[in-house]
């Protein structure tokens, strides 16, 4: 017979992965998350805010299975299966495409909410997550990258971040790769996982079989560890013959050149053999590490392909950050200062000859902590 429970019988637990905040450290973490917000809209970003479940389809539809099988599931009354956000990206890429076609380009947003995932708690990871971030939309060419690489560091620099690192790559260089190489699905994904677990052993065992030189043998069973400075695109340049891998590198070393230009370059680092990420990923890949953290604090990248899924195709960009893991670099927050914004950014045609000074222009602005928008095309 089942015993009964009393009332004293319960023991209140709060799940694992999951937090719960109060007193200063609400103060705290507030005050952070408002000079995020107030950096974004700086940089000409407008506030979206997204709704806390959707349809299951949506986010395994735009995530693919890596991350929409990580979404905590369940059935609506109406039959509906639904699930928690675990991605903020997605809405957002669903909601302009759904509800905001026409309006006029680039449609530049940022948002801040709690991001639920099916994680073993642990090693940084959490169940639920607080994310702040922003997406730019209606701009493929690579100064939409740059601009949001600007803006993450704007955003830690106000923070009083000073020691981090930004590890970017380029989906499109693994991907000319495989392209060159002719390689099939299923082997193409062999090669993205030897890559990512570094197992030079198995490359070795494969490339024998291949039709490329000595050179590009040892280089392609060396990709595990093409991490570095700008020296190692130029390695990379020296070797690799197929267009899209070279446009991803060049694209890169644009990259450098604007961020060395400003005086930012000792937070830039390169990471070639980031084939990682969600599905949608289509060009720049990156991630943000902290000093000290484990782990990175923010990433983000280009995702041309999810806006169309959900019927408007338009190239987007975009990054976040998980406030839970900016906090541990933070001592003091008492001393930091929301900043403020005019009521009307400066406008900024972008010219497709001198980002360089087209960059330096901006930048120079949101240090005199001015409010600046890019877009348009000079005359």
């Amino acid at each position: 017979m089942k015993r009964m429970k009393r009332a004293g019988d319960f023991r209140p637990m709060i799940p694992q992965g999951v937090q719960c905040y109060f007193g200063e450290e609400v103060n705290r973490r507030r005050k952070v998350e408002s000079i995020l917000a107030a950096i974004m809209k700086n940089w000409g970003f407008d506030e979206i805010i997204l709704p806390f479940f959707d349809y299951v389809e949506s986010f395994s539809y735009g995530l693919g299975s890596e991350l929409g099988d990580k979404a905590y599931r369940f059935l609506d009354k109406d039959g509906s299966l639904l699930a928690l956000r675990p991605d903020l990206t997605t809405l957002v890429g669903k909601t302009v495409a759904t509800r905001m076609r026409g309006q006029p380009l680039p449609i530049q947003l940022f948002y801040s909410g709690e991001v639920f995932r099916q994680e073993r708690a642990g090693a940084g990871k959490q169940k639920e997550s607080y994310q702040i971030g922003l997406e730019l939309m209606g701009v493929g060419e690579p100064h939409a990258d740059i601009e949001i690489l600007l803006v993450a560091i704007d955003c830690l620099l106000h923070l009083g971040v000073k020691e981090f690192k930004i590890a970017l790559g380029h989906v499109g260089f693994f991907n000319g790769i495989v392209q060159q190489l002719n390689l099939s699905e299923e082997k193409a994904g062999a090669l993205r996982d030897a890559i990512d677990h570094k197992d030079t052993a198995w490359l070795k065992s494969q490339v024998e079989d291949l039709q490329l030189s000595d050179d590009k043998k040892r280089f392609l069973i060396d990709v595990p560890n093409l991490a570095g400075g700008r020296e190692i695109l130029e390695l990379a340049l020296g070797i690799v013959e197929n267009p899209r891998s070279r446009q991803a590198l060049l694209d890169l070393r644009k990259t450098a050149e604007v961020l060395n230009a400003l005086g930012l370059s000792d937070f830039l680092t390169f990471d070639l053999a980031e084939v990682r990420g969600l599905d949608y990923y289509t060009g720049i890949v990156f991630k943000i590490y902290g000093h000290s953290l484990g782990f990175e604090m923010g990433g983000g990248g280009r995702y041309d392909g999810l806006l169309g899924r959900f019927g408007w195709d338009l190239p987007a960009v975009g990054f976040s950050f998980t406030l839970d893991r900016i906090l541990p670099l933070l001592a003091d927050v008492t001393g930091l200062q929301v900043p403020l914004h005019e009521a009307e950014p400066h406008e900024i045609a972008t010219s497709s000859g001198d980002l360089t000074g087209f960059f330096r222009q901006a930048w120079e602005l949101r240090q005199q902590g001015l409010r600046v928008r890019l877009g348009g095309t000079a005359p």
